[in-house]
Order: C-alpha cells, then structure tokens, then sequence
C-alpha cells in the first residue's frame, strides 16, 4: 500500500522510541514521520513548529493570531508571496481550499 509522506524525514518507531530528541534535533526543525512495519504511524513535529502551527489555524479559521513566519524548503522566485498566501488564508476561511493547488 502506497503512503503520501507529508515531510521530508522519516524514522522507525524503534530508532524514534530509543531517543525522541535526538530523532527531533536530527530533523533540524522539520518534522518526522514515524512508521511501524513501513506505513506512517504518525507525526512528530518540535514544539516551535506545533506553536506556529495552531497559530496558523488560528488565523485562518479567524484571523485573530498574528503569523510570525512558516518555515519551508522552497523558493517563490517570481511570485508574488504576500499574494498567494492572502488568496489561500481567503480560502481558508471561506472553506474552499482544495487539497492541493497549482500556483502559476
């Protein structure tokens, strides 16, 4: 059975078990995705990230928290950030976001 892996590491619950910090501080911040006889169990994301995450909820689903920063692995060379991220908090709150989206 295929698995979406939704983050950029991935552990063995066994290697995650013997030392969680040391598993969370490899990942440099991101998260990890822990699995048990090759499927994803769950996430474990560092504190920050989870903070940030709610946060970002938060302001989405009422635009009452300020967002500080989202950290991500991409460039946005030639698009317009500011504009893409207020179309898809717009979305949000609407309750029309997709899945997935194409930006052009």
């Amino acid at each position: 059975m295929l698995q979406k892996i939704m983050c950029g590491y991935t552990t063995p619950i066994s290697k995650f078990k013997s030392n969680p910090s040391a598993a969370l501080a490899e990942a440099q911040g991101d998260a990890i995705a822990v699995s048990s006889n090759n499927q994803i169990q769950f996430y474990a994301v560092p504190a920050e990230m989870f903070e940030e995450m709610i946060k970002f909820v938060e302001f989405a689903q009422r635009g009452t928290t300020e967002l500080k920063s989202i950290p991500a692995k991409f460039t946005g060379e030639g698009l317009d950030m500011d504009k893409i991220t207020s179309e898809i908090a717009n979305k949000f709150k609407q309750g029309t976001a997709g899945d997935y989206e194409e930006w052009p």
